[in-house]
């Protein structure tokens, strides 16, 4: 029964002002403890990152502890006010809670992200992976942590009138207040001036969201495209990096020894493997039956800009972010640099997005590249390598890029729900894209041909990414989005339709074994190896920065942070698989670290 009148208020009162204190004593406790994530993340270069990095570990773990007390703690002193009762329901869910925060420590040092409710699948196998197992010992410190919340408990119950009494309540409560506005508006300063050593620590605590606000400024005209470029490229060389990208120093053949071949990358947005056919891309098929078809290709990604990524990186898209936060350069291009390559870069969607300036081509000089690259449409691209092509000393090698975009809605075919009518029409306009970018390309080539530098240039043409016209969780979706054409012109290599699963992360060391003169094993650089390696993996990794897609020869397995696993066969039947094959994930969550230092 429900207790009226100044007693229960008096009772309630007391109980929320011990819960207040309780709650200061907690977030010490988790500010101590959330102390291992800065262990094993290592300090930024910078003294305003390094103070961020304790100012935002104050506020954000203050705040999440004062969510705790407002959702938790304060209806919890009305709905039950009798005090002991209360107490030990305030040390249950703090033991709670300081357990998975010290099992989410020990997940950031084993793979580098939090605890999510795929990893919590994981931790009721602890069987199947030693990793795990050792994980759930720290489930052991559960006593120890009720011991240290009922002494917190003990102490506040006992000392809260006193430190009522010296007021400092307040001036505490207004500090780590403060500390929280600081964590927000320097992570939309950094974020809007791309200073590294802030905007790195985007995900270092669990449950961290920092706020930024670039669209905001943009519409007030307080950030152009120009500024947040200018301080893109200001940024850039300026911090170290936690990767460790490639493993080991690269040793070369020497220079005299070395192909020198010519290189012509060609890639097109959404290119679905089914459309490589005599109706739809003829030129393009024809020279599937001149080179090298791998009929089973797989984009290291689900989108065109991850896809591109695991084009040029070899490295699964998990390395997105640690890549365009610290403009490491792909060691294709600081290859092809060392060897005074000629570049030619001509993409229809230009080069100024961030994602390029970032990751791609961040060691080539801004003002080289502004030189050297050509944007525009799909026929102004073409036009320009042709004029390009002349132009080229003939002594030195060259490397090019060409990079066509799919144009109009038909890509749209997977956001919406058209008719049959309109799904016809949408498809017959891609179809009609895909002719005409073959039709480019063909161009491309033939002018290859009569110039006589087809004989010296190694040609490979793909796509960034697939399409399925279906929904994004759709098995035909799964199956369609990364499977794209590559076909694969190599002097002195026959006609050839190879069938094994093969990948986008093949093809920098296919280049740097074959073309570039790389000693060191593909696996020191990339997460590939060379496309004349006949070696059979057990699967490849693909998806996008949301959910990972696992292709093997039987099935296709998808998961993603949320917890959610699930397998389709090649005809897209879900498999009812009672048991997730908890080692296959952890070997995919160990490779999605492996370059981390």
């Amino acid at each position: 029964m429900v207790e009226t009148g100044h007693k229960f208020h008096d009772n309630v009162s007391r109980l929320v002002s011990w819960a207040h204190w309780f709650t200061f004593f907690n977030i010490i406790l988790v500010s101590l403890i959330s102390l291992r994530y800065i262990k094993y993340a290592g300090l930024p270069d910078t003294v305003l990152g390094v103070a961020y990095q304790f100012i935002s570990l104050i506020g954000h773990f203050s705040f999440v502890c004062a969510m705790v007390f407002g959702v938790l703690l304060f209806p919890l002193a009305f709905m039950i006010p009798i005090q002991r009762l209360y107490r030990f329901f305030a040390i249950a869910i703090s033991t709670v809670a300081v357990t998975f925060l010290i099992v989410d420590t020990q997940i950031f040092r084993l793979y580098e992200f939090h605890l999510t409710p795929l990893i919590w699948q994981f931790l009721q196998r602890p069987e199947q992976v030693e990793q795990i197992y050792s994980i759930n010992l720290h489930y052991i410190s559960i006593p120890i942590i009720f011991m240290i919340e009922f002494a917190i408990s003990f102490f506040a119950w006992r000392k809260c009138r006193q430190i009522q009494a010296k007021a400092i309540g307040k001036p505490i409560a207004i500090f780590l207040f403060t500390t929280f506005v600081i964590t927000h508006l320097a992570f939309i300063w950094a974020d809007a001036t791309q200073y590294r050593p802030i905007t790195q620590q985007k995900s270092l605590y669990p449950l961290s969201y920092p706020m930024t606000a670039r669209t905001f400024l943009k519409k007030q005209g307080w950030l152009t495209e120009d500024n947040f470029e200018q301080g893109v490229v200001s940024q850039q060389g300026k911090s170290s990096t936690s990767l460790k990208y490639p493993q080991q120093p690269l040793t070369y053949l020497p220079q005299d020894k070395a192909s020198n071949k010519n290189i012509l990358l060609i890639s097109v947005e959404a290119l679905r493997a089914d459309v490589l056919n005599e109706s739809n891309m003829p030129f393009t098929h024809s020279l599937s039956q001149k080179g090298l078809n791998f009929t089973r290709h797989f984009s290291g990604a689900s989108n065109s800009s991850q896809g591109l990524f695991s084009l040029f990186y070899a490295l699964p898209n998990r390395y997105w972010h640690e890549i365009t936060l610290n403009y490491v350069p792909p060691i294709l291009i600081s290859r092809l640099q060392q060897q005074n390559y000629q570049f030619g870069l001509f993409s229809s969607i230009g080069f100024v997005h961030p994602e390029f300036l970032q990751s791609s081509f961040s060691n080539i000089a801004p003002a080289l590249l502004q030189a050297k690259n050509h944007s525009g449409n799909n026929s102004q691209i073409t036009r320009g390598w042709l004029e390009w092509l002349d132009e080229q000393d003939k002594q030195a090698p060259w490397f090019s890029f060409v990079h066509y975009q799919q144009t109009g809605d038909a890509l749209s075919l997977n956001e919406n729900n058209f008719s049959l009518a309109q799904r016809s029409e949408k498809m017959s306009e891609y179809q009609y894209q895909v002719l005409n970018i073959d039709l480019k390309i063909k161009l491309l080539v033939e002018k290859l041909t009569d110039s006589g530098k087809l004989e010296n240039t190694i040609v490979i043409i793909t796509g960034a990414n697939g399409a399925s016209f279906e929904k994004a969780t759709s098995a035909q979706a799964a199956i369609n989005n990364a499977h794209v054409p590559l076909i694969v012109l190599w002097p002195g290599q026959s006609q050839q339709n190879i069938t094994r699963m093969t990948s986008h992360v093949d093809i920098v060391p296919t280049l740097m074994e074959s073309a570039l003169g790389v000693q060191n094993e593909s696996k020191h650089y990339s997460d590939g190896q060379s496309l004349f390696n006949d070696t059979a993996r057990p699967y490849l990794l693909s998806g996008d920065l949301i959910k990972y897609v696992i292709y093997q020869e039987e099935k296709i397995t998808q998961f993603n942070n949320d917890g959610h696993i699930s397998s389709i066969n090649w005809q897209g039947i879900t498999l009812n698989e009672n048991d997730v094959d908890t080692t296959l994930l952890i070997d995919v969550l160990t490779k999605l670290r492996r370059f981390n230092r």
